[in-house]
């Protein structure tokens, strides 16, 4: 950041008094410090621009309108929020994610020079869902394992013993915005090999050309060859909890058959 301030100051005459800058002492920030500390910053990742009066009025909604709270603008789509209690705190952060016009708002604890730190807004929390393991797999031990391909697993649900729902497993797990969501992955025990896939709850806007949320079909760099243009289908809603759109991994015979394509493409892997 300094040296991108140095290089724009160079296109500029300054005076002796602009050149000459101000020194700020502790003294002089430590009340603004104190009253930062314990509040929380979030970041909406997206090519939206939100509208203040919106994300204030949306926050106190979906936060259940907790007790003075105050909502602060710093830059485009990031927000400060200061709370009373700190209940109603604890309560933004275990919630996550927060979805606002199909963007996801990342929540973190204030710090200091937050504003530069890339790596404060990386990483959100997601119900996962895991689909296509057979039902003798389905253990807290197995999920954790699957967890292992996302960060920080906090929480696992095993399905019900009835009811006529498909079975399935989901995780709260943290996924890095930087990288494509994950589709799926093998799974094998005893030499038998299962393809897993992942839906993701609650999911924002993603690239269904590369997998990354935050941008659109229309705004990706990725650069696609033309010998690869399949890979615009690569990525797409089958991700989404709750569609009804079948994955392109599953075969015509029903969910939980793979094609044979991709049966070879994990045997030679595995």
């Amino acid at each position: 950041m300094e040296d991108e301030l140095a290089m724009a100051l160079r296109r500029f005459e300054l005076s002796d008094k602009e050149v000459g800058g101000i020194d700020l002492s502790h003294d002089d920030v430590e009340q603004s410090v104190q009253d930062c500390r314990g509040t929380l910053v979030g970041r909406i990742m997206g090519e939206k621009i939100a509208n203040f009066t919106w994300v204030k009025q949306f926050t106190n909604h979906v936060w259940g309108y907790p007790r003075n709270l105050r909502v602060t603008e710093i830059g485009p789509n990031v927000f400060q929020f200061q709370f009373e209690r700190e209940e109603d705190k604890e309560k933004v952060m275990a919630g996550a994610p927060w979805i606002l016009d199909n963007q996801v708002l990342v929540i973190r604890e204030w710090c200091v020079g937050f504003e530069k730190k890339v790596e404060c807004f990386r990483f959100v929390s997601f119900w996962i869902q895991i689909w296509n393991l057979p039902v003798h797999w389905m253990s807290k031990e197995a999920s954790k394992k699957i967890g292992g391909m996302f960060r920080n697993v906090r929480e696992v649900i095993l399905p019900p013993g009835d009811g006529k729902k498909e079975r399935h497993m989901k995780i709260f797990a943290e996924v890095d915005l930087h990288q494509p969501l994950v589709r799926g992955t093998a799974v094998r025990l005893h030499g038998k090999m299962e393809w897993i896939e992942f839906q993701y709850e609650r999911c924002p806007d993603f690239c269904y050309k590369c997998g990354i949320i935050g941008h659109g079909d229309k705004n990706c760099r990725m650069e696609i060859r033309d010998n690869q243009s399949c890979r615009e289908a690569q990525f797409g809603l089958w991700m989404r909890a709750g569609n009804i759109m079948a994955s392109p991994l599953r075969g015509e015979s029903g969910k939980h058959m793979h094609y044979k394509r991709q049966s070879k493409v994990l045997n030679e892997v595995g």
